[in-house]
Formats: structure tokens, sequence, C-alpha cells
């Protein structure tokens, strides 16, 4: 693309421009026709003596201002009609909406230019924003695995341009969802309906836009998403070929109980390059070099895993300790080089359980693997009333209570389980009661319920459950749900709406269920223990995400803690009423310490990890799938031209006005 276009003028309109400026010429030297006027003397008249020789045409043309600004101003009109401009990015519409991946990929430096795919696409969002016209309005959108709203609709292009400069770099995984959702909400305004005339009618008028989006691609899939008054681009940043790249994808400890005490850590790293390769990996225990591994093969886009042996820990471990597992051979994305865990110390879990038959459950708590789980306290609904039940469930002195067929006056600080009863918190109600109720779905996927078959179980009556907002089914009946989990201000709540043992009027007791006599029970029971009752021995704290909340119970109910960012800054947090801490930043991958405030012995430690197979896979996605829409990816710019030609005619404009100050000052002269 040429910088004049000389196609816009035919050739006889050229010949006519290029007549002007010889005309111009050629005025200069005309002669005046004069009136012969006698004065006396000639000392008043030498401008018209001097203009006299002038207009000889034997005379040698003078200097003149007024004919080269003539000149000029003719010169810039035929330049302007050969319309200059360049190459740029064509910009169609009035309305556009700038959505800008900032999830963990985008900080890979695969790109020739050895900036990171954030970098990249915030310069092409700012090139595009200089392509706006003046009536042009935009908004500016980052999304992780959240939206955030940079900036809504605005014609200031400088402070869209600071406000996309001012967008950071997260690790946090990617999701498009919310970003979508924010967008579609300004341009297809919601609708609302009369409830006496049950009219549908929508509350605005919705407004065309153009949705850009700036990504890898590696988004997760919005299955349901209409675009409505949104034309969708998107834009792949990063390198065309497949960039190498190893990366931990998991990285946890193993359960000691399954393995006579012996402490192992495992490491899963997976390769996104298409060829095989070998890495170096380090393991580091307290922050210090414990082990390491050489030339670990991983084959291409495969994975392997790698394992430590910790045994040599056990029996020495007293406090938390942090482990951090480091790939040494470097790669264009970094951020995936390393995961964190914790090893805490042996603890046993304290569990209540409040029945006055509680003989099967007796049994189940006798089994081996629950007497390495918790220390398990029975006792009577009597102990309900007493002082020691409300000072020990208020310090959260148990970590679980068992309420079989009764309920206390006040929630516990710990989680429960409600058999046969509903929480007294007022969330909870009954849809009903079946006389018989066969099991027709168990939610296997969840801890509770792993590997507890119930496809044999027979329960005669249960009281169908509804649950707050939150609540997971575990096991439903034909017509609803019989056990069902919760959360309740950092706790959860299990209730089971079929007790084991019924009672009628008249205090006869009677099997409900055959469950307690399946193989099904025990294990339930061990999940139970183990998913419900707090930490095990050598336990591994539970990783978050970076950007999760930390919704976590000091050992003891401090009224306020300490907690220090792997970046070394440290926030005080408030207890909440139940004894609970509640922490928000944690943007930052690591190992997150937690204090009483004022003392400096660490309570806990909390691991953040990102442990994403799909930020870890640098592919860049050439097209995605929007709801019911597959939108191809554009690389190149569409080729345009940006001209010039306006800028040049305002030119001539002040040439000519320049032109004409400086005649009519020369005629008062």
């Amino acid at each position: 693309m040429s910088f004049f276009d000389f196609s816009t003028i035919p050739w006889y309109q050229w010949l006519i421009l290029g007549i002007v400026p010889p005309l111009i010429f050629l005025l200069y030297f005309l002669k005046l026709r004069r009136s012969p006027l006698q004065v006396p003397s000639t000392f008043l008249w030498t401008r018209t003596i001097e203009d006299m020789h002038v207009n000889s045409i034997w005379q040698r043309l003078r200097n003149n201002l007024l004919m080269l600004l003539q000149l000029l101003a003719v010169l810039l009109l035929a330049l302007s009609c050969l319309r200059p401009g360049c190459r740029s990015e064509e910009l169609a519409g009035d309305r556009f909406i700038f959505v800008i991946d900032q999830s963990a990929s985008m900080s890979a430096k695969d790109l020739s230019s050895k900036k990171s795919r954030l970098e990249e696409a915030k310069a092409r969002v700012k090139e595009t924003i200089d392509r706006m016209t003046g009536s042009d309005a935009a908004m500016l959108i980052s999304f992780s695995d959240r939206a955030i709203v940079q900036q809504s609709y605005t014609t200031n292009r400088s402070l869209l341009k600071r406000k996309v400069d001012l967008i950071q770099q997260t690790e946090r995984s990617s999701d498009i969802t919310e970003a979508l959702t924010a967008a579609s909400g300004l341009a297809n305004p919601g609708r609302t309906s009369d409830r006496e005339s049950q009219i549908d009618m929508q509350v605005a008028e919705g407004r065309d836009a153009i949705l850009k989006i700036y990504s890898d691609g590696g988004v997760k899939e919005v299955p349901r998403f209409s675009f409505g008054k949104l034309t969708a681009e998107y834009f792949p940043i990063g390198a065309l070929e497949l960039p190498a790249n190893v990366g931990v994808t998991a990285f946890s400890l193993n359960d000691q109980l399954e393995s006579d005490g012996q402490i192992e850590v495992f490491a899963r790293l997976q390769n996104s390059g298409l060829e095989a390769t070998k890495v170096d990996v380090s393991l580091y225990v307290d922050n210090e070099l414990f082990d390491a591994r050489a030339d670990v093969d991983i084959p291409g886009l495969g994975s392997t895993s790698v394992s430590f042996d910790l045994s040599g820990l056990a029996g020495r471990v007293e406090q938390s300790i942090p482990i951090r597992i480091q790939i040494d051979s470097p790669d264009v994305y970094s951020q995936d080089d390393q995961a964190f865990c914790v090893l805490n110390p042996p603890r046993l879990s304290n569990i209540l359980v409040v029945n006055d038959d509680p003989k099967y459950l007796q049994l189940a708590a006798k089994t081996d693997r629950v007497s390495k789980l918790a220390k398990v306290q029975f006792e009577t609904t009597d102990f309900l009333e007493q002082p020691e039940y409300e000072k020990q469930t208020t310090l959260g002195f148990f970590d679980l209570v068992i309420f079989d067929q009764c309920a206390p006056q006040t929630m516990p600080a710990c989680n429960t389980v409600f058999w046969g009863a509903l929480p007294v918190d007022g969330r909870w109600s009954k849809s009903g009661r079946t006389d018989v109720t066969p099991i027709v779905d168990v939610n296997n996927a969840h801890a509770l319920m792993h590997a507890v078959q119930m496809t044999t179980v027979h329960v005669l009556s249960s009281d169908l459950i509804e649950g707050p907002n939150g609540s997971v089914s575990l096991v439903d009946s034909v017509e609803g749900s019989v056990m069902m989990l919760a959360p309740r201000s950092g706790f959860l709540d299990l209730v089971i709406g079929f007790p084991l043992i019924d009672y009628n009027a008249s205090g006869d007791a009677s099997v409900n269920t055959d469950w307690p006599r399946k193989l099904g029970f025990p294990i339930f029971m061990q999940n139970l223990f183990n998913a419900l009752g707090g930490q095990s021995q050598f336990a591994q704290s539970f990783s978050r995400k970076p950007g999760q909340l930390l919704n976590f119970r000091a050992r003891l109910p401090y009224p306020e803690i300490s907690v220090t960012s792997p970046d070394g800054q440290a926030e005080t947090v408030q207890a909440r009423a139940d004894n609970a801490y509640v922490f928000g930043n944690t943007e930052d991958s690591g190992i997150y310490e937690i204090r009483p405030s004022g003392n400096q012995e660490i309570d806990q430690l909390i691991a953040v990890n990102l442990l994403d197979r799909r930020e870890s896979n640098l592919a860049v996605a050439e097209k995605i799938e929007l709801g019911y829409v597959e939108i191809e990816g554009t690389r190149s710019r569409v080729p345009a031209r940006r001209e010039f030609w306006p800028w040049i005619v305002m030119l001539v404009i002040v040439v000519l006005m320049i032109e004409w100050l400086i005649y009519n000052r020369r005629v008062l002269i």
C-alpha cells in the first residue's frame, strides 16, 4: 500500500491543476493600467514607482512572499488530491467493548518481541483505541476467573489507554463467563414484567456494540450465552508455533493411614510442547533443599509423575512445615514452575456423638482407621444441658458433633451431622415424609460418599429435606433428597432425613434401615470422620487457588490474627462471631503464614497453588466457542488506509490566512 493514491483524479484534472501555478507566476508581470495624474512631488509615490518596475517584463523578478505563499497553497492542494496516507487497522462501528485476558497463561513470553502475552494484548488494544474517532465510545473489561470493569463507556481515548496500562498480570485461572455477562448486560438490557397485566416489557433499548476479545483462548466453555446486539471478534495472542513448556499441575502428600505412616509427596509434570524433554526438579522442605531429580523425562504433549520419600520426617514434625517443588529448567512460562503444600503435625480430631442409643455408631467408631483419625466421645442427650457442653462447643474444642435424633438450643462452632433431626438455625425445612424410601441416586463424586454403595440399602420412613442456598444433595429418593450438605459460616452441616432407629409414640424402638448391616456404612463413617472431623495424622492442609477466600479457624479462638502473604506483606484479620476468619487477598501463589496478632509463633500454614492444566498448556486457540457461536480468531490486522489529506487542507487554509494578513498589512503601510 503506497503513501500516495494516484487513482482518485483523472489526468485532465491534473492538467487543469498544473496550469494554476504558472498563471499565478505570470500575474506578477502584468502591467497595471494607470490614469495620468499630476502631483507636486513623487516622494510619496515610491511604492507605485517600484510596482512599475516590477511590472516590467524584462526586469528580474524580485523575491515576493505573497507569491510564494500562493504557490505553496496550490502545491499543498495538489498534494492533498494525492490522498497521502499509511497502512492502519480498520475500525468499524461506534461502540466497542475491549476484553483483555489477564489470567496466568498470559504471562508467557513466547512472542518474538519478548513481551508477555498480556503486554502484547495491551499494546494491540491501545493501537485500536488510537483509531477511534471523537464520537466513538468504548469500555474496558479485564478477566481471569473473575471480570473487572476497568472503565465504563467513554469517548475519552486518553483515559481508556491509561486504564489499559493499569491492568496487571494475575496468577488466576481463566473464565470468560463473567466478562461476557458484564458486556451483554450493557448491550442487551434485561426484561421485566407487570404482574397484574402479565405483559413482558423491555426496560431499556439495547445498543449495538462490537466485542473485541484479546486472549490466548485458554478459557472455559460457556455453554449458554446469547450475544444479542453484540458482535464478537477474537484476537489470538501468542506465538503461532506451540511453545515448549513444562509445569507442575498436581502436588500433594499421600494418605499416611493407607501407607503405614510413610510420608511421600507426589507431583505431576505436564509438557505442553510437541517434543519430549528433560527437566531438573528440586524439593525444598522448610525452605531448605531436601532432594532433587535430574533429567526427568517427559514425553511431548504428555505428563509424568515424580515422588519424594519424606518418611525421615516421621516423629519429628512438631509444627506445620512448608514443602515446595521447583522445576529448575527455565522456559517461556514461569508461573507453573513451582507448587506448594503443607505437612502438619500429628493431631487427632475431637468428635462428639450425642445419642441415647449409640449402638450402631459405637460399632462404626471402633474400626482401626477411625481410631487413627479421631477421638470419639459418646454422650447422652442430657449432656446438651450441661455447662461443659456449651463451653466446649463455643470455644471450638470439637471438630465435629453428631446429633442423633436430637438438636441443641444453639448451633455449635464446628461441623455438625443431624441424623433424623433438623438444625435449629431456621435455614432447614422438611418438604414431606415417605413411609417407604427407595434410594435412586447417590452423589459418589462427593468425598463423603466416596466408595459408598447404597443401591441395596432399604429405608422405611424418612423426611424429605430442603436446605439453604448452597446445599448439595448427597442421597435422593424418588420424591426428594434424604441426605443434604450445606455450608454455615465456615462450617458444614450434614442432615440425614432417616434415623437408624425409629421410635413410636409409646417409645418402642424399631429398626428403620438395614444400612448399618451393609459394607457401605463403615466406609461412610470413615469418610464422615475424615472429611468433617478436621485434620488427621500428618494431614496435608487443603490447597486453595489464587484469588479464593481463605475461610479457616485457628487452633485457639484469638480475637484477631495476622496473615503474612508470600511477598512478606502482613494483614490483620478480625475474628467473626463464630471464631472463624476470612482472608481474601490471595492473589499470589505460595505459603500464607497465620499468626496470632503480636505473636511470632506460627499457628498454621495454608498453601495457595494454581495447579491448572489448562493454564499450563500454552497452545493458542485459533477459534473459541462462546455459547452457540464459534468465533474464528483474527491474527493479522485488516489492511486499511489512514489518510492525511484533511490535515493538509487545514494547512492550506492556514497558509491562505497568512497570505491574506500579509497582503492587507502591506496595503495599509
